[in-house]
């Protein structure tokens, strides 16, 4: 049984006060960002004496509700919940369906899934860095770009400012073991 690892599959709910998400959008005014914490969910890894072992099939689901979105400017956070349809969709989703490493030993990972958003749901991919900063607990970040068209949400425009219709995405969550899980 030499060189064979024990992989413990460990279930760690989202803290919602420690994860949270950033929209940055580019605007013909200059760059404007909405950011909001409390996204729920979870986070299910393969844990391994060094870390996350994504042969043990990862898996993860985050819920945020969009009107906790906010840029701090109340003509942009009316037109984002417009334009995303905040009162008749008042969630987002990210779903999580693989995960490969990209260089062992790094804690780097690419990571393929879907996101819904305004009903409508896109394939997503990009890449994370997933650490276990003390037992229990995970910590994961990384970012990527989306086109907002990709959801059927057309070029937006306020008043006389163009909006890109790219959006970087960043996430930084925390997720903390279930315990006996």
């Amino acid at each position: 049984m030499t060189g064979e690892r024990s992989v413990v599959r460990r279930h760690h709910s989202l803290i919602p006060e420690q994860s949270a998400v950033l929209l940055s959008v580019h605007t013909s005014l200059g760059p404007v960002t909405f950011g909001a914490n409390g996204l729920e969910g979870f986070v299910e890894v393969g844990l391994v004496d060094d870390g996350i072992d994504p042969g043990a099939l990862p898996a993860a689901h985050l819920e945020l509700q969009v009107n906790r979105l906010t840029s701090g400017n109340s003509a942009y956070d009316s037109e984002l919940r417009r334009q995303i349809s905040a009162r008749r969709f008042p969630t987002a989703y990210v779903d999580l369906h693989r995960v490969t490493p990209l260089d062992r030993p790094s804690p780097t990972f690419h990571v393929i899934g879907e996101i819904t958003l305004r009903g409508v749901t896109v394939p997503a991919q990009g890449v994370v860095v997933a650490e276990l900063w003390e037992p229990g607990l995970i910590v994961i970040s990384g970012e990527e770009t989306l086109n907002i068209s990709d959801f059927g949400i057309p070029p937006p425009s306020l008043f006389m400012i163009k909006i890109d219709p790219e959006v970087k995405v960043r996430l930084q969550l925390e997720a903390r073991a279930e315990p006996g899980g």
